[in-house]
């Protein structure tokens, strides 16, 4: 059913990345699917400056954990962005498309007020992904 699995991922790791992780992993596991993580990155008020070698790292430590996890084959890839908050929900729709992913899971927080007003990361996915997606709350 599914092949390929798309694992957008905040390197900050918050617990809804820990649950998508999960349910990413249990998925490919039963498809036999690959997973690709996907992280969009760029310097941020208030966030320390990291390198690219950093951020690469952190991704590539973050892809190999998910791969102990699945035993399945699990690929990285960080695009960098001007404006991350901004850019990151169109970047991840082109990259679905992209790696040729079949299948998004992504972790999103319980409804805010703005969410009713500005739609969450995941909520647009969902809405604009040519792809299955599944939200992880």
């Amino acid at each position: 059913m599914f092949n390929h699995i798309m694992l957008p991922v905040d390197l900050h790791l918050p617990p809804e990345v820990r649950k998508a992780q999960e349910v990413a992993t249990q998925i490919a596991k039963w498809q036999g699917a690959r997973i690709t993580v996907v992280s969009v990155t760029g310097t941020q008020p208030g966030d320390p400056v990291q390198t690219d070698a950093t951020t690469n790292q952190m991704l590539t430590a973050f892809a190999e954990q998910v791969a102990a996890d699945s035993g399945a084959q699990v690929d990285s890839r960080n695009i960098h962005s001007v404006d991350v908050a901004v850019e990151v929900d169109g970047d991840l729709t082109r990259t679905a498309e992209e790696i040729g992913a079949d299948l998004i899971v992504v972790g999103t927080h319980a409804p805010r007020i703005t969410d009713y007003i500005f739609s969450s990361h995941a909520g647009y996915l969902a809405k604009h992904a040519k792809v299955s997606v599944l939200v992880v709350r």
